[in-house]
């Protein structure tokens, strides 16, 4: 299944069962998390209200994708304070990650990142589409008006859907390729 995953933009704009994104948020909340710390969230958005706000408010110029973007829009959530909060108690308290300069990489947002990608396999598996795309503008307000804790934020937005028949692949997928496995792959030095 992973070799049919690929980014998709273009959605039947028709509802998804509540048990299908169940499954598919459940397959994403296995992912790992240092500690087991467990800081990661997702959010759902598929009213037509809540995605008119979603639209609105990270790209007022697009309104139109309100009516034929994504019927549900999912935020995945990096919880920093949980992190820090693990490992302040016994079992691990002495490594320095109480606080967020202990860490070498911030692992909520690693961790989210897994999950995320893991969201997108299980939607392949159920037979939607899903694109992955970054919040650029009017993240505070739009984390305000969703009543998302303080420390709380996405990493991305996670677009969730049938694909719609005339749904082909575009942008940089058609005009670059993807390296090589040697090009990647580095064993034993770079």
């Amino acid at each position: 299944m992973i070799r049919h995953r690929r980014m998709v933009r273009d959605f039947e704009h028709r509802p998804v069962p509540r048990e299908v994104l169940e499954r598919i948020l459940d397959v994403g909340r296995r992912g790992p998390t240092a500690g087991f710390s467990q800081g990661v969230d997702f959010l759902v958005l598929q009213t037509p209200e809540e995605l008119e706000l979603f639209w609105s408010t990270t790209e007022p110029d697009r309104r139109e994708r309100t009516i034929d973007g994504p019927p549900v829009i999912v935020l995945p959530l990096s919880n920093k304070h949980a992190y820090l909060e693990r490992y302040s108690k016994p079992d691990k308290r002495g490594l320095g990650m109480d606080v967020e300069e202990g860490w070498p990489v911030p692992f909520w947002d690693v961790d989210t990142a897994m999950a995320a990608m893991l969201v997108l396999l299980a939607a392949v598996d159920e037979g939607l589409g899903g694109w992955f795309f970054g919040i650029f503008h009017g993240e505070d307000e739009l984390l305000s008006a969703l009543g998302v804790p303080e420390g709380v934020r996405p990493i991305g937005a996670i677009a969730l859907g049938p694909p719609s028949a005339g749904e082909r692949p575009a942008g940089s997928a058609l005009s670059e390729r993807r390296r090589p496995l040697g090009e990647v792959v580095h064993w034993g030095r770079w």
